[in-house]
């Protein structure tokens, strides 16, 4: 048994959530993976080549630069293909995104005090 009423609630459910979870899933996952590959060379910080430094540029700007990108062309497809929906779930993404920076800035800031 379905909990959606109908077909045309369930497609906007995911259209919903698409717009949502992509540019969250991109960003993370993106990071998550230099991560592990930067985790896997087994070097100390000393030992760190420029191959290692880029690797750890590309797990900053994974949460930092990926997910906005892709929420920003999500909304603005979702906006040409005028769906509201889509649209909804990229300008959640972004005001996630919002908060997320807001939060490691100032714990950043508490930190350092």
């Amino acid at each position: 048994m379905s909990i959606f009423i109908n077909n045309e609630a369930k497609e906007n459910f995911k259209a919903f959530w698409f717009g949502l979870a992509i540019p969250i899933l991109g960003g993370v996952g993106f990071s998550t993976v230099s991560l592990i590959v930067l985790m896997s060379s087994g070097l100390h910080f000393e030992q760190f080549t420029l191959i290692h430094h880029l690797i750890i540029i590309f797990v900053m700007s994974g949460h930092l630069v990926i997910w906005p990108l892709l929420a920003w062309w999500l909304l603005r497809r979702a906006n040409k293909l005028q769906n509201l929906h889509r649209r909804r779930g990229a300008s959640m993404s972004i005001k996630l995104y919002i908060i997320w920076v807001t939060w490691v800035i100032v714990a950043g800031l508490l930190d350092s005090a």
